[in-house]
């Protein structure tokens, strides 16, 4: 189905309607690209193909060298590999981001290792993942996480957790719920006479009016425990 707010909505005002995907853009826009610099290896691990690396351009304009891997070749995907055994040698970058890629792996905690075993003494690592999230990207959807839990992963992998912010609170997840509607929706055997007005008037209602209502409640939601999912800044301690 056509995105109405695509063709409708300036791109900076689209971009925000997306709860789920925003608040990841949001922190890596403003905690991981401001640390590249040219010279500097960044690794995006568990990257997806071309169309999914939404932030590759602003990454390069840094200067900074840009290596990717993904489970699956494709456009845009440097190494193939498994993220629990990256082909690369300890000590090897600057930075690596692995952006809702935790909750797809049977080891979180080995896939954390390995991640702080590649980047360099004193490199970061930003890493986001959900904490309330439908079912995805089936079989390969395995874990949710509190912060407590990525906290603890940290740790065990040798990683200070210099920042830890959730990705909204209630009233954002409540946001994304209601606009999942749609896809429940597309996703019934329905006459197509019920069927279209169903998932055009769930999109106005959930994706667009009550969305902007609920967005802006969100504002006073300042220590979220109920939440769309966790973004973290860690870093290897410098020897």
């Amino acid at each position: 189905m056509i995105s109405l707010g695509r063709l409708f909505l300036p791109r900076g005002l689209h971009e925000r309607m997306q709860v789920d995907r925003y608040p990841i853009l949001r922190f890596i826009r403003t905690e991981a690209i401001p640390l590249m610099k040219a010279g500097m290896k960044v690794l995006d691990a568990g990257s997806g193909r071309l169309p999914e690396q939404t932030l590759r351009a602003e990454i390069l304009a840094t200067g900074a060298e840009l290596h990717t891997l993904d489970f699956c070749a494709g456009e845009g995907v440097d190494f193939v590999g498994d993220v629990t055994a990256m082909p690369f040698e300890a000590n090897s970058y600057d930075h690596v981001l692995s952006t809702q890629v935790l909750e797809h792996v049977q080891d979180p905690a080995a896939v954390c290792a390995e991640m702080a075993r590649v980047l360099k003494p004193g490199g970061h690592l930003f890493l986001t993942t959900p904490q309330s999230s439908p079912i995805h990207n089936e079989p390969w959807n395995f874990f949710n996480f509190t912060h407590y839990g990525l906290t603890l992963l940290f740790e065990k992998a040798g990683l200070s957790v210099v920042k830890k912010e959730a990705q909204g609170g209630h009233f954002a997840l409540l946001a994304f719920m209601l606009h999942w509607t749609v896809r429940v929706i597309q996703g019934k055997d329905l006459p197509k006479i019920l069927k279209v007005p169903l998932i055009l008037g769930s999109k106005f209602i959930f994706g667009f009016c009550l969305k902007i209502i609920l967005l802006w409640l969100d504002q006073w939601d300042k220590e979220p425990t109920n939440t769309l999912g966790w973004n973290f800044h860690g870093q290897k301690p410098r020897k």
